[in-house]
């Protein structure tokens, strides 16, 4: 019980530090967000490498940012990455999602990385996601950096979907590429 009160103490420490950082965030002009779709939703089943379902996702476009309400199971215990990929696929090693969602070529990864700036940055990165001593996680992100439709900034739903990953160690949110997370656990098509 108690480590899954820590669990949930962790995400709410992680998604007030997104939505901390985001409020900051703009897009490459320095504008402000602006979204398009308001209330539009989004959602995905997470399975693992075995096809097995373990978790779900869903989306919802508020008019700064996208909601996600993540919950999932069968995880090690402990910390893990967590990111939006720029396409709609899973295969059995998960490598059809290929790399994170950016809106840029010389995108940087890492909510801490010191060389990010809001037109350089990784739009697929996330705060880490806590699973508990039973393997189990809840978690609520709030993103600024993509819509669930339309808007100034990259979209989930555009003509190559878009993935959400779990990856099996937790993000550094520095190293270059996806921050040190290790191997993909978890891969969910958003729709």
């Amino acid at each position: 019980m108690l480590s899954w009160k820590l669990g949930k103490v962790f995400a709410l420490v992680a998604c007030f530090s997104l939505v901390a950082a985001a409020c900051g965030s703009g897009n490459e002009d320095g504008k402000a967000y602006q979204a398009d779709g308001v209330g539009s939703t989004a959602s995905a089943s997470i399975v693992n490498s075995d096809g097995d379902v373990i978790g779900a996702v869903d989306f919802e476009q508020g008019p700064t940012g996208v909601l996600m309400t993540v919950t999932a199971s069968g995880l090690t215990p402990g910390w893990h990455g967590i990111h939006l990929h720029a396409v709609g696929a899973c295969t059995p090693d998960f490598k059809a999602a290929t790399g994170h969602i950016t809106s840029t070529d010389d995108a940087l990864h890492g909510l801490k990385n010191p060389e990010r700036t809001a037109g350089n940055g990784d739009n697929g990165d996330l705060p880490n996601l806590y699973a508990a001593a039973d393997g189990t996680a809840q978690a609520e992100f709030f993103t600024s950096l993509v819509t669930v439709s339309g808007g100034t900034m990259p979209t989930l739903l555009d003509a190559d979907g878009s993935t959400v990953i779990i990856h099996e160690s937790p993000d550094d949110h520095v190293t270059q590429p996806i921050g040190g997370a290790g191997g993909r656990v978890g891969c969910g098509i958003i729709r």
